[in-house]
């Protein structure tokens, strides 16, 4: 393996990383989903809604002081079945948790293969394969949450009661930076497949090279003899 393509396959050590802390970002901040939630006809209210993947907040102004609520996702879930699909939510879960997880391999496997020889411990399709399933996972997990934010949280982030006291949020809510993280990753990763997809077609070719003339000596021998 040349020098070329060792720097190539080790480059996606870098992308892995940037991928991981991406990943990490994304999952533990609350910004999946955000919204501004108003009152009735109410000029005075204001409300500010933070949706995690697994925790959020909720801070809502009736022109009397700000009310401030931790939210658990998974709780929300349970107790407003209308306001989120849990199916789409635990996919979403699922597919980032899997993806974080794909990563780390990929960059460990980045690590042992560009510092082993050709047929070290790590084979480039095992290296190729685990950036593939980073990406198809992380695919899986920001199309099932804009499904999720299409059918549901566009229309409505907050409980039954906060509707009892006439605050509404349909139309008012927009995809957050954490969301996006996801989106940056899986980019991040489609390039590191673009390197090692090319690095494996240099590797291919810089080997016939060397086995050009290896043939063209028994072919010259066996004329000889």
């Amino acid at each position: 393996m040349s020098l070329r393509t060792r720097t190539l396959i080790f480059s996606t050590f870098f992308g892995s990383c940037i991928a991981i802390g991406l990943l990490l970002g994304s999952l533990t901040t609350d910004n999946w989903v955000r919204a501004n939630p108003k009152r009735g006809n109410s000029t005075n209210s204001e409300g500010e809604v933070h949706f995690g993947l697994f925790y959020g907040s909720k801070v809502l102004d009736s022109g009397f002081g700000k009310r401030i609520t931790p939210v658990e996702v998974y709780t929300f879930i349970q107790t407003e079945p209308e306001s989120m699909n849990f199916w789409l939510w635990l996919f979403t879960a699922i597919g980032a948790g899997l993806g974080l997880l794909s990563c780390a391999i990929s960059a460990i496997a980045a690590v042992f293969k560009s510092a082993s020889s050709s047929k070290g411990p790590v084979n480039m399709l095992v290296l190729i394969a685990s950036n593939i399933s980073s990406a198809v996972t992380q695919i899986v997990a920001f199309i099932c949450w804009l499904v999720q934010f299409i059918q549901y949280l566009q229309h409505n982030v907050l409980a039954v009661a906060d509707h009892k006291h006439h605050w509404y949020s349909s139309g008012l809510a927009s995809l957050g930076y954490s969301f996006y993280m996801v989106i940056l990753s899986t980019l991040v990763v489609l390039i590191n497949i673009s390197i090692l997809l090319y690095a494996r077609h240099c590797d291919r070719r810089d080997r016939q090279r060397l086995e050009a003339p290896s043939e063209k000596k028994n072919e010259c021998a066996i004329m000889l003899y």
